[in-house]
């Protein structure tokens, strides 16, 4: 009986004969048909298909082979590090939903980012006194909250020294 390991190589040797046979079937019509100066041309043809053939199988099989070993501390090293998540504080994430959305919607800017910031200035010593940006005819029209500039303004008035 024929031990596992050299059953793929007994197949693979079948495979060569067979694809060396259909080559050869295939050439030696051409070879008896060109001229006499041309046949050793169209034979070295054959033989270059034949031996690319087996050429990209080895080809494969080493890649193959290459790719199942472990990387080496080179290919490691050339690898990107992994990046860990960094948690962020829900408080913050809010905060830059308000900045992200606040301008985009007068209602997400009415409801809940200036409340929140009127919440921020009754809390802060001092007091500062805020009043609501305006919004102008064309934000009014569109439904949009203050521009980013006039957030700013805000949050700059918070920010003072008292």
């Amino acid at each position: 009986m024929v031990d596992p390991g050299s059953r793929p190589v007994f197949r693979v040797l079948v495979g060569y004969v067979a694809l060396a046979t259909l080559v050869g079937l295939v050439a030696l019509p051409i070879v008896v048909s060109a001229d006499p100066a041309n046949r050793p041309f169209v034979i070295r043809l054959a033989v270059g298909v034949f031996l690319a053939v087996i050429l990209l199988h080895i080809r494969g099989a080493a890649r193959r082979t290459a790719e199942m070993e472990p990387p080496s501390a080179f290919d490691r090293a050339l690898q990107p590090a992994r990046r860990e998540k960094v948690p962020i504080d829900r408080v913050f994430r809010e905060l830059l939903d308000d900045v992200r959305f606040g301008p985009a919607s007068h209602r997400y800017w009415t409801r809940v980012s200036w409340p929140r910031l009127s919440a921020l200035a009754e809390r802060l010593p001092g007091r500062p006194q805020l009043a609501e940006p305006p919004r102008s005819r064309i934000r009014r029209l569109l439904g949009r909250g203050p521009s980013f500039a006039q957030i700013r303004d805000v949050v700059a008035r918070l920010e003072e020294p008292r």
